[in-house]
């Protein structure tokens, strides 16, 4: 579990130096809404966040926590999978970040897989602004 939260305190790490108040990206994995509400805070009141998820449990989850924060209205929730941002996202994003898995608490065999996820990284890689 350790080099889990190392691995999530780099990937945050590398969000706070690329995200600025007002830009657009993209929680490619909404999950229980932790990495959502994150950026929902890095992109300020002017900025957007489009978050994905195929679980219907683990968008309201996300929902539930970006409103007890005062944070839902700079977040779109997408029922769709992740490897679908482009039909959902048409303007560059500057960044999108992932958490793989699958949602804790739910059904254990709806996990991201292998083809989803590398058709979604190459989705992203279009997305995301240069600089």
């Amino acid at each position: 579990m350790a080099k889990l939260l190392k691995a999530l305190a780099f990937a945050q790490q590398l969000q706070r130096e690329t995200v600025r108040a007002g830009d657009l990206v993209v929680d490619a994995t909404a999950g229980q809404g932790f990495d959502t509400e994150f950026l929902a805070r890095l992109v300020g009141e002017q900025g957007h966040v489009y978050a994905f998820d195929v679980q219907e449990l683990a968008l309201r989850r996300t929902k539930e926590r970006l409103a007890a924060a005062g944070l839902l209205e700079r977040v779109t929730l997408c029922h769709a999978g992740h490897e679908d941002m482009p039909a959902h996202v048409v303007r560059p994003v500057r960044s999108v970040m992932f958490n793989l898995g699958y949602l804790p608490g739910s059904d254990h065999r709806i996990i991201t897989r292998p083809d989803t996820t590398v058709r979604a990284v190459q989705a992203a890689v279009e997305l995301v602004q240069a600089g």
